[in-house]
């Protein structure tokens, strides 16, 4: 769905996604119609409908202004900004750079929570102190100081992405020095908050109370949901920072003597149906020459294959990509990517080459480290396709790794 930009401020956007209008006319609707049902001898369908929208307004403008000041405070701390998002009761922040240092995401966090109990204190005051007979003005600002009270303890709530799950783990990592902990102590707790909440939902249901039992059911379930992808990534992030790859199994090299003919050569490469692998490394007397590629059959005129030697169309072995062990495997993937055709040489420390490895190579260790056994006619057909299998954005997530500045 789309979103528009309302302004911008320090060259980032902020926009407004479709579903904040959706939500204005849901809350303008829910707070005339509670309104209708406590005080309709008070108010009128209109004035209750006045003060409904207003609320909503008031309350959700609040929320803007929050999101406003907790960027100020973000950019102070270091965090880079693409764009950001307002999206129902909160904001989809598009950064690029993340805050790097425990102490500043713990201001970060507490600053959101902290303006909406200010907001929440100005508008209460506001409506206790105004010496005024308009009933209706008074009704919409102690709504609005209610909601933001709610609001602040919302987002101090210890639970996944929400400012009080930033607290607790920036809380963590300040105190212990480890920034891992605190994602593994959010993250357990996350789950067992979600679990309490699907069997307080279920319980709900079972008692009838349907309309608040369904909103707590699919909170729970996200809860969950976002607990196991979030153990999945942390799994996953671990695996990138190891410069062991002993368990990754190399594509094999195919070896041809240098003296070979490029009609033996043809001979030998229509063996091989692996498209994702077409080179040849060359070798003479045990010692590594070059290589060269299928492709280099259409270089040679076919009746000069019989007597032209595959050495005359060698290339020297340093142009191609190549890593050597002890590289971390997130590093690895960078140099992967930068490559032609997603082929990396592995050499041993003494430069010798140990095989090839490519994202295919790499997604399938990362998949059967996180307990995922891959069906054998799966593993066949993605074997000869250079892709991370079953759509593992791992590149994607060494962008994010560097932007937390986890590496």
């Amino acid at each position: 769905m789309r979103s528009w930009q309302i302004f911008k401020f320090w060259g980032i956007p902020f926009k407004i996604h479709t579903n904040w209008f959706i939500l204005l006319f849901l809350f303008s609707w829910s707070v005339s119609n509670q309104i209708n049902i406590t005080s309709s001898e008070i108010y009128n369908n209109k004035e209750s409908w006045i003060i409904g929208f207003f609320t909503s307004l008031f309350f959700l403008s609040s929320i803007i202004l929050h999101q406003i000041i907790h960027t100020f405070v973000s950019i102070q701390e270091g965090v880079k900004f693409k764009k950001i998002t307002f999206f129902f009761l909160g904001a989809i922040c598009d950064t690029e750079k993340d805050c790097h240092t425990a102490l500043g995401n713990i201001k970060i966090s507490l600053i959101r929570p902290a303006f909406s109990f200010f907001t929440a204190f100005i508008f209460l005051v506001m409506s206790n102190s105004l010496e005024t007979n308009e009933t209706l003005f008074i009704n919409i600002l102690s709504r609005v100081g209610v909601l933001n009270i709610f609001l602040g303890f919302l987002n101090l709530i210890p639970f996944g992405s929400l400012d009080g799950g930033i607290l607790l783990k920036s809380l963590i990592w300040h105190f212990s020095g480890s920034k891992k902990k605190g994602k593994v102590a959010l993250n357990k707790i996350t789950l067992t908050a979600s679990i309490f909440a699907l069997f307080f939902a279920l319980f709900l249901l079972l008692n009838a109370i349907f309309y608040y039992g369904f909103i707590l059911l699919i909170i729970s379930l996200f809860g969950i949901n976002s607990s196991k992808s979030e153990s999945q990534i942390l799994k996953i992030e671990s695996l990138l920072k190891q410069n062991d790859i002993s368990d990754l199994k190399l594509k094999s090299l195919r070896k041809i003597e240098f003296d070979l003919t490029f009609k033996d050569f043809n001979k030998i490469a229509k063996t091989y149906k692996e498209q994702s692998n077409n080179y040849f490394f060359i070798t003479k007397k045990g010692r590594w020459e070059g290589f060269l590629t299928i492709n280099n059959l259409k270089d040679v005129a076919v009746k000069k294959w019989e007597y032209t030697s595959v050495n005359e169309y060698k290339r020297l072995l340093n142009e191609f990509p190549s890593v050597t062990e002890g590289v971390p495997l997130w590093q690895m993937i960078e140099m992967i990517e930068i490559t032609n055709d997603g082929n990396l040489l592995v050499l041993n420390p003494l430069g010798i080459p140990k095989g090839i490895i490519d994202r295919n190579v790499i997604g399938c260790f990362i998949l059967k480290k996180l307990g995922f056994n891959i069906p054998l006619e799966i593993f066949e057909k993605i074997k000869s396709q250079n892709k991370y299998p079953l759509g593992i954005e791992l590149p994607r997530i060494i962008e994010l790794m560097k932007n937390k500045g986890d590496i």
